[in-house]
C-alpha cells in the first residue's frame, strides 16, 4: 500500500508482461509480440507492489490478476478498431466509454469481462506452437515453399 494505506496504481503505455498479449498465433499482426512484455518494466510493477497496473498499447481490452497484481487495459482504440474487432475491444458493461477502475469511496471497480483475458483463464498459453495460425488469421497470409 502506498500512503496513508491507498492502493498502490501504476500506469505505463507498455505492456509489464508478455502474458497481457494474446499469443502471435491469434494476431492479424504476429509480429505485435515482439514489442510486447518488458522484464524492465515487469520488474519496476512488481518492486512498487501494484495493487493494479493499467497498461495500453496494444489496444485489447485486459482484466487479469497475476500475482497479486491486478492489470487492466481498457483501450479507447479507433474507429476501425471497434468496427472491426469490437470483442476483443469490449471490457465490462461500458464497451465505447471509458472506465472508472477505482474511487476513494468505492475502491476498486469488480473484474471485468474482456475477451483475451478471459479465454486465458480457462485455456493455457501455448507458446510452442510457433506452425500454426488461427482460422480466421490463416487466410491473411500465403504459405511460403518449404513452410
Amino acid at each position: 500500500a502506498g500512503r496513508e494505506g491507498m492502493p498502490i496504481i501504476s500506469f505505463s503505455h507498455f505492456l509489464p508482461r508478455i502474458e497481457l498479449s494474446p499469443e502471435k498465433r491469434f494476431l492479424f499482426l504476429p509480429n505485435l509480440n515482439k514489442s510486447v512484455g518488458s522484464r524492465f518494466l515487469g520488474e519496476r510493477v512488481r518492486r512498487l507492489g501494484s495493487a493494479m497496473h493499467v497498461f495500453g498499447h496494444t489496444h485489447f481490452a485486459w482484466d487479469a490478476t497475476l500475482g497479486s497484481t491486478r492489470y487492466v487495459q481498457a483501450a479507447l482504440g479507433y474507429d476501425e478498431e471497434w468496427s472491426s474487432r469490437p470483442a476483443s475491444m469490449r471490457i465490462g458493461d461500458l464497451p465505447l466509454e471509458p472506465v472508472v477502475l477505482w474511487d476513494s469511496e468505492q475502491g476498486f471497480a469488480p473484474p471485468m469481462p474482456a475477451r483475451w483475458s478471459g479465454y486465458y483463464e480457462t485455456n493455457p498459453r501455448r507458446p510452442e506452437i510457433t506452425n500454426a495460425l488461427a482460422p480466421y488469421v490463416a487466410p491473411r497470409y500465403r504459405m511460403l515453399p518449404g513452410g
